[in-house]
């Protein structure tokens, strides 16, 4: 291995120290997202509405360990991102058998900006490309060895990447392309047809839990998953398509994107080509399919990534390995940077989400004191109070009119009920709150203008 190599190791652990260091500087909040799945992970269950089940129940049994401190709950991306990038590693020894270059990728793959950026994050993606790799890595091992008990893991790995994230389901449809398209691997499924149904067979019997609970609950996640897609209203989004391609260039890294471009011609499609476009390049055009007709984040083909990195990285490993070695270096730059901003609590609009939110539960401490009920109109905040209150006995609800459709989780499961006569504190709009039954006075107690929201916000006092 050259002294390069060994540099940007040492580099790697350094930025690894810089975030735990920045993490334990900073004063940011929770995102909303992050505080909801903690919330989830306090009344566990097979589904949620938004979301599978997995992640909230990883966190519970992280949290009987660990404790659920802000500290704590960002370690998780962080770790599990470290384990990721060994997986990395091994999937590019399966390809390569070439030390030198499983160590560049994995590197790559630890300091690419999108997995910097979700390192900070606690997200359904952490998880998802945790498994999608390790279902990549056992497809890879029963290509060479078609063994029945790696069927059985890769049906394991592929149903709880699903119960994760329902993104998941993209593996079936690359390894459809990948079965199409590659000759050894048709032939492996072909010849081990007992095998092919075991891995089907084990991937149902691992989202099962999940199935039922959606069938028990008229499939309300997936009705919120198409609602997500906005498919009902498309239109020709050009800009959007080209700002979905743009933030997976600066996610990948854009000296490894640069590179191929201007070298296109001297691109090598080989057996390991064809196996890394296969689980790439059906996801990103899936997702840029839906950003052109209605939109798409730049999060809905992060599985692409992993594939891509590995193609970007052995193509322009064989034109110059130089340039890896300057991406990784950018790369490094980059996120001690993000992270830096992260640990001195910058206050650029990009963190405006997660900035002040503690101080504004602060002044709501010295105003709840006489009330039961803390009323909150506003999944995000609600979320972020519900984690900030979570040592306190304050009951915290959100507005739900009777028959009306279901928004978030907290409307099925802390519901403020048409008839409920007890006294409490509002923050939300008054017309949230009109299908209350019981005569009540709505006395507005202040406005706030906060940095986590662009709207003011109103605080009000509801007596019965």
């Amino acid at each position: 291995m050259i002294k390069s190599s060994k540099i940007i190791i040492i580099f790697c652990l350094f930025f690894l120290i810089i975030k735990v260091f920045s993490i334990s500087l900073t004063n940011f909040d929770l995102f909303g997202d992050e505080a909801q799945y903690w919330a989830w992970s306090k009344n566990l269950d097979f589904g949620y509405f938004s979301k599978p089940p997995l992640l909230p129940w990883f966190i519970h049994v992280y949290c009987l360990v660990f404790g659920d401190s802000f500290f704590a709950l960002k370690m998780i991306s962080i770790s599990i991102y470290c384990l990721t990038s060994i997986l990395i590693y091994s999937i590019s020894m399966q390809l390569n058998k070439n030390k030198e270059l499983s160590t560049y990728t994995a590197i790559a793959f630890f300091l690419m900006p999108g997995v910097t950026v979700s390192s900070f994050l606690l997200s359904t993606d952490v998880l998802l490309i945790l498994f999608w790799s390790l279902a990549l890595l056992q497809l890879l091992k029963i290509k060479k060895n078609p063994n029945f008990y790696r069927f059985v893991l890769l049906g394991i790995f592929v149903g709880l990447a699903f119960l994760t994230k329902y993104a998941g389901i993209y593996f079936f449809i690359c390894i459809f392309f990948y079965i199409l398209i590659d000759k050894k691997i048709r032939a492996t499924f072909l010849k081990n047809k007992l095998s092919a149904l075991f891995f089907i067979f084990t991937f149902i019997l691992v989202i099962f839990p999940n199935v039922i609970w959606n069938i028990q609950n008229n499939w309300i996640t997936f009705q919120h998953t198409a609602d997500n897609a906005s498919l009902d209203r498309t239109a020709v989004n050009i800009r959007g398509g080209a700002e979905f391609v743009f933030s997976q260039i600066i996610m990948i890294g854009p000296i490894l994107f640069l590179c191929l471009v201007f070298v296109i011609k001297k691109i090598k499609i080989d057996e390991n080509s064809i196996f890394l476009l296969s689980f790439s390049l059906p996801v990103f055009f899936i997702v840029l399919i839906e950003a052109l007709i209605v939109r798409a984040n730049a999060n809905w083909a992060a599985v692409s990534l992993i594939a891509f990195l590995l193609f970007f990285v052995n193509q322009t490993y064989i034109i110059n390995k130089k340039i890896i070695i300057w991406n990784n270096y950018l790369n490094f730059f980059i996120g001690t940077y993000l992270f830096y901003l992260i640990a001195i609590s910058s206050n650029i609009s990009a963190f405006d989400r997660i900035n002040g939110i503690t101080e504004f539960s602060e002044r709501l401490d010295k105003i709840t004191t006489n009330y039961n009920h803390l009323v909150i109109g506003d999944r995000m905040l609600f979320s972020n109070i519900k984690y900030i209150y979570r040592n306190k006995k304050t009951n915290l609800l959100t507005p739900f009119a009777p028959g009306s459709k279901i928004g978030h989780h907290f409307q099925t499961s802390s519901p403020l009920l048409e008839k409920h006569n007890d006294n409490f504190l509002y923050i939300g709009y008054i017309d949230q709150i009109k299908y209350l039954s019981n005569k009540k006075v709505i006395k507005l107690l202040e406005s706030r203008e906060v940095i986590f929201s662009n709207e003011t916000l109103e605080i009000y006092e509801v007596i019965f």
